[in-house]
């Protein structure tokens, strides 16, 4: 519906070009509540109303007028409500248009988009909470790539921050290893998932420890040795295992981005003679910030410094000039290297690095987005306000930038799912709807655990539902739903409420999740393949469909089916435009929903009547390949079975 909703726009535009002055953006269609009402609606008498001074209902008519007999695919174009101008398609034209562009892909916009998500601190392995970021991120990308955008997925690595230098700290002069020895460490993330916290609570306790790991710190920064060289070997073998942690969940990234990079090649600089020029960072004459330079945060009227008076740049100014090179907005850029290559297809990943690395003929073209998404939890949200504010005035007037705060709240687990983990609750926790997870009490779930856990109950139910399935194959199944599960349930819920993770609601094969959705495409194809096995097609009879041969109630479950099925787009569109991905989830289960309750009514092979077989099957190759794509969107696998 979105590219005929475009194609409506360019004609209507041109119908009414000598009377009207229209712009684009002024026509907006939506889908009555009611099917009296037609097919599609737009508001553009309101809109032109204002402009030309006269009634919406004038206008409208006059519209009316103009546009009558010019469309082939209405059969009647109505005013009602005083200015909502109603089209309605001719009896067949939807049902066809399906059928002819049901694998229509968007076309290239030649947008790049720079999506940055996961951003974990390189010090332990990844959490739960990570992976509502991770999926959250990979949606979003997904989704973006989908309407025809070109993505570049970037996560960003505070290499150098004090949690990396708690972990340094404890492995040389807690534990007094060398760095050889650290390198024997099998599973070094693992390992420091128990260390971090052990450390952490020393730093609480014991001044002198807390000084140890200032220092440590500052050797990093310095980079002095050994503090150093056990830094960037924490960090990389760290971020591998990340890596393959969110390779399982089908998330991927193009380039890693070292903090201590963006400070070592300056681009500090480039973004203060920017900001200067811009009149956007100031010497500030509050004698408090003598010295300072400082931007105005508009929101709270306050100044905030950028560059103290000892020359120091804050961590507002970092995370300004990274996002200012995302976006392009200056040439300085680093320098790369081949960091990880990917088992299944040999897709590599690019690290920043300060040092030349890239070598002859492979010049790599990283950053100048058009828009920049940021997807980091809602307590963030101070931070990216300020950094969407300064941006705004720096790109250019007639081409701006555009900077997304893409916000989400923290995850928790249900009691029950903290049981599961192994983990004892006290009696006033049990009562507890959730339970955050805190790794200070103790309660921190790995994401490798997590999702092991998920397979093995997944594998449990495989075997319980087909015995006679090859352990092999049954433990591809048991993954696939597995990863199903948990994506869906990260995305599910509106991305500013907490979420509580639990086991048995995430693996559901009813209601709303990502195993039913499985399910259903599973049973599609299943439908599709049964039809083969018997000798039937499961491809569509040549020649014009007749809906009209469908008895009421058929079609008119049918042609609801259709007009939602011919929303997809729009419904990604309204998602990204929200900023809220549940959106997707929700019409993906809806569709779910509707399929299935149409396929229990109307089955397919059972069906005698060769146009009424049709178009059924028309309708279930549409939900297919609608499913499929939704599927692609939110990094749902589909089984063979379930």
């Amino acid at each position: 519906m979105k590219y005929l909703q475009e194609e409506l726009k360019d004609k209507l535009i041109e119908l009414l070009k000598t009377d009207f002055k229209l712009e684009r953006e002024e026509i907006l269609f939506t889908i009555p509540p009611k099917r009296e009402f037609g097919d599609l609606s737009t508001t553009i008498p309101f809109a032109l109303a204002k402009k030309e001074k006269q009634k919406p209902f004038v206008i409208g008519n006059r519209i009316i007028e103009l546009i009558k007999d010019r469309f082939d695919m209405f059969s009647e174009i109505k005013l009602a409500g005083g200015g909502f101008l109603n089209f309605t398609f001719k009896e067949n034209f939807l049902v066809n248009y399906l059928a002819a562009n049901i694998h229509r892909k968007a076309p290239d916009t030649g947008l790049k988009m720079v999506v940055e998500h996961t951003s974990i601190n390189p010090n332990k392995s990844a959490h739960i909470g990570h992976l509502r970021n991770a999926c959250l991120g990979d949606t979003l990308a997904n989704a973006l790539r989908f309407l025809g955008c070109e993505l570049e997925i970037q996560n960003y690595l505070d290499d150098t921050g004090i949690q990396v230098a708690d972990v340094v700290w404890g492995l040389l002069y807690h534990e007094g290893k060398s760095l050889e020895e650290i390198k024997k460490i099998d599973q070094l993330a693992a390992y420091l998932w128990y260390l971090y916290p052990e450390v952490s609570k020393l730093f609480a306790e014991d001044e002198k420890a807390k000084t140890g790991r200032d220092e440590v710190h500052k050797k990093i920064e310095e980079k002095i040795n050994p503090e150093y060289q056990v830094s960037n070997y924490i960090a990389e073998e760290v971020l591998k295992d990340h890596i393959r942690v969110m390779n399982i969940l089908g998330i991927r990234y193009d380039l890693l981005v070292r903090e201590s990079d963006v400070i070592e090649l300056d681009f500090f600089k480039d973004s203060r003679t920017l900001m200067e020029t811009k009149g956007v960072m100031y010497p500030s004459q509050d004698p408090e910030k003598k010295g300072c330079m400082v931007i105005k945060y508009e929101k709270e009227n306050i100044e905030k410094i950028i560059v103290r008076s000892n020359g120091t740049i804050t961590y507002i100014g970092k995370d300004i000039a990274y996002t200012l090179w995302k976006v392009g907005l200056f040439d300085r850029d680093f320098y790369y290297r081949k960091f990880y290559t990917y088992p299944e297809d040999a897709k590599e990943i690019y690290i920043s690095d300060y040092t030349p690395h890239t070598p002859p003929g492979e010049p790599y073209h990283f950053g100048g987005g058009e828009s920049v998404f940021n997807v980091i939890d809602v307590r963030q949200s101070y931070l990216q306000n300020i950094i969407a504010q300064v941006l705004a005035p720096l790109s250019p007037a007639d081409h701006r930038k555009k900077f997304i705060h893409f916000s989400y709240e923290m995850v928790a687990l249900t009691p029950r799912c903290v049981e599961e983990m192994g983990f004892e609750l006290s009696e006033e926790d049990k009562k507890k709807s959730y339970v955050e997870v805190s790794g200070r009490k103790g309660i921190a779930v790995k994401a490798d655990d997590l999702i092991d856990k998920l397979v093995e109950k997944s594998l449990y139910e495989v075997k319980l539902r087909h015995p006679e399935i090859a352990e092999d194959a049954a433990k591809a199944i048991a993954r696939d739903i597995a990863v199903g599960a948990l994506r869906y349930f990260m995305i599910k819920f509106n991305s500013n409420s907490v979420i509580a993770f639990d086991f048995k609601d995430a693996l559901a094969f009813e209601g709303d999740t990502g195993p039913y959705l499985q399910y259903t495409l599973v049973r599609i194809n299943s439908i599709l393949r049964k039809l083969k096995e018997a000798g039937e097609s499961d491809a569509l009879e040549p020649g014009e469909l007749d809906s009209t041969v469908l008895d009421k109630k058929e079609y008119d479950i049918f042609y609801d089916m259709l007009l939602d099925l011919s929303l997809v787009e729009l419904q990604v569109e309204l998602a990204l435009s929200q900023q809220e991905l549940s959106g997707i989830a929700n019409y993906t289960y809806s569709l779910c929903q509707e399929f299935n309750h149409f396929y229990h009514l109307f089955p397919i092979k059972a069906e005698k009547d060769i146009r009424l077989k049709n178009l059924r099957l028309l309708l279930t190759l549409v939900v297919k390949a609608k499913l499929e794509r939704l599927f692609s969107i939110m990094g749902i696998p589909i089984p063979e079975k379930m």
